[in-house]
């Protein structure tokens, strides 16, 4: 009766009535209570039949006139799937036309969620990685899905690429406008070399790190850095471990 209102998968949406119907019905059951007297008459009842068939009238809706044996003018359109009306044209009593849109039915099943990654970590995913997502509305619930598309563009403030990710939302919980927290998971990481981002200084042409040598003494070295989250930086090469 509303936008927003949620429906069940095969929940009754609306009676139409259909006034083209009664005729053709009419005249199939006209047909089949003389077809009892004259079995000659079955050609014509299946004659009968056709015309509801053009009328617009599916097997099942027919079916129906058969076994009950008086008209049936009106059926009930159903939801097709589970999910939110987000439009919805017309009113109770209104006049509708072959081809018309009636309302519009959005599925809550699956979900899209839009991140943001930092564009030194983009080139580690691919469509298809799989994501958990968590959101201050559903605690303790977390959502599994995949990565659809990393978008062509970078925020120049950020400097994060936009990911679309497609997440299973069994239960619905998850409705637009909300914020979910994602993390990529990753099987195949090898282990890296890590440190924290205020270890490294970047003079524009290199990445340096001072390392203590002991008595108080330190050496600039330069490393190359790789992926960065958070305070944390990949280091790839400059250094070992323990150093």
């Amino acid at each position: 009766r509303a936008t927003q209102d949620r429906v069940a998968l095969g929940a009754p949406l609306a009676d139409i009535y259909v006034p083209s119907w009664v005729t053709a019905q009419e005249e199939y059951l006209a047909v089949a209570r003389m077809a009892e007297q004259d079995q000659q008459l079955a050609s014509l009842l299946d004659a009968a039949a056709q015309r509801m068939r053009q009328a617009g009238m599916s097997p099942a809706q027919i079916q129906r006139v058969v076994r009950s044996g008086s008209p049936q003018p009106r059926f009930t359109l159903s939801a097709p799937l589970g999910g939110v009306v987000t439009e919805l044209m017309v009113n109770e009593g209104a006049t509708v036309m072959p081809g018309m849109a009636l309302l519009r039915l959005q599925g809550t099943s699956t979900v899209w969620a839009e991140g943001q990654v930092p564009e030194s970590q983009a080139a580690q995913l691919q469509p298809g990685t799989q994501v958990s997502a968590t959101s201050p509305a559903a605690p303790g619930k977390t959502f599994t899905g995949g990565l659809q598309a990393l978008l062509p563009s970078v925020d120049p403030t950020t400097r994060t690429i936009k990911a679309r990710l497609e997440l299973a939302n069994p239960q619905g919980r998850l409705v637009p406008g909300m914020f979910v927290q994602l993390r990529f998971t990753n099987p195949s990481a090898n282990k890296v070399l890590l440190l924290p981002s205020d270890a490294v200084i970047h003079t524009g042409q290199r990445s340096v790190v001072m390392l203590a040598e002991g008595n108080g003494r330190f050496s600039p070295v330069e490393v190359r850095t790789g992926r960065e989250a958070g305070d944390i930086t990949e280091i790839l090469q400059g250094l070992q471990v323990g150093q």
